[in-house]
């Protein structure tokens, strides 16, 4: 396939093979986060192993798919490598997979225990070793269908894209009006309330992305907070006294707010990103 060199390209031309180059990331994941659904039983439970299980496996193939397209783009149409698009190492990304999963997990945590001192517990309904199943197969159906297929492609390659057209925060609100709109259309909702929900993370999730130089801190922010919502709000492993409104101060507000006031105030830890930052010049999301 014939590398692209866009640096001596006109801006039309420039702005044509990043549209492109987007659309085609776009595809597999579209289509699959759109196929995987219906190829699931239609089950009563959605904690059940075996459905918990068949959409691990689907989203195994969809991580699949999607990294090799966009290892297609950057390879081959760029001769580009994958940590220029933010898909830096596991083994290196790891440290700010977890440090992500923290950012969420510690205040969310603090938030629902104050919240049961207040009167509205958060409340196992079965056995410890069934929730505990539950949930180990929920986040990893989340991680592999949902977290690392979403970044890769929004806060790996599309803002890999928009960097050869714009810069810092013009690339950042770009890319979250997108991620935005294609919640929206997959989900066929416009709902007020998921489309600033869609926003804010695509916000958040692309500074870190800057912040980094990779999509791995995202990554396990992202699997953190939809393995916390989807057991509190759509499972009935967990049950909440007190309505979508309080579970969304929890799960939503809270965490996002303290893990951006963290993060704005103490930046990364040394031990987290080392080794995985992808150089800034090579990133093309300087600010």
């Amino acid at each position: 396939m014939q590398q692209i060199d866009e640096s001596r390209a006109p801006r039309p031309r420039v702005l044509a093979s990043a549209a492109w180059r987007i659309a085609l990331a776009l595809l597999p994941l579209g289509a699959g986060l759109a196929a995987v659904p219906a190829l699931l039983p239609e089950a009563g439970d959605l904690s059940d192993p075996t459905t918990l299980t068949l959409r691990i496996a689907a989203g195994f193939a969809l991580s699949a798919l999607t990294i090799a397209v966009i290892l297609c783009l950057v390879r081959g149409a760029e001769g580009r490598r994958m940590r220029d698009a933010g898909l830096t190492s596991p083994r290196t990304g790891w440290r700010l997979a977890v440090w992500g999963a923290l950012l969420w997990t510690v205040p969310a945590a603090a938030t629902f225990s104050v919240l049961g001192l207040l009167g509205a517990p958060l409340t196992a309904t079965g056995p410890g070793p069934d929730l505990a199943r539950t949930v180990l197969l929920l986040l990893l159906a989340v991680l592999v269908a949902e977290a690392v297929p979403e970044e890769a492609v929004f806060r790996g390659y599309v803002m890999h894209a928009l960097g050869t057209v714009a810069r810092g925060w013009c690339v950042i609100i770009a890319q979250a009006v997108l991620f935005t709109l294609f919640g929206a259309i997959l989900r066929h909702s416009w709902n007020p309330v998921d489309l600033s929900l869609f926003l804010v993370m695509g916000i958040g999730f692309g500074w870190l992305r800057l912040l980094t130089g990779s999509i791995w801190m995202s990554v396990g922010f992202h699997a953190a907070f939809q393995t916390g919502a989807q057991l509190v709000l759509t499972h009935e492993v967990l049950s909440l006294d007190g309505g979508t409104g309080t579970a969304m101060l929890a799960l939503g507000m809270i965490p996002f707010t303290v893990a951006a006031a963290v993060t704005s105030a103490l930046g990364i830890p040394r031990a987290v990103h080392a080794g995985s930052r992808a150089p800034q010049e090579q990133t093309g999301l300087r600010a």
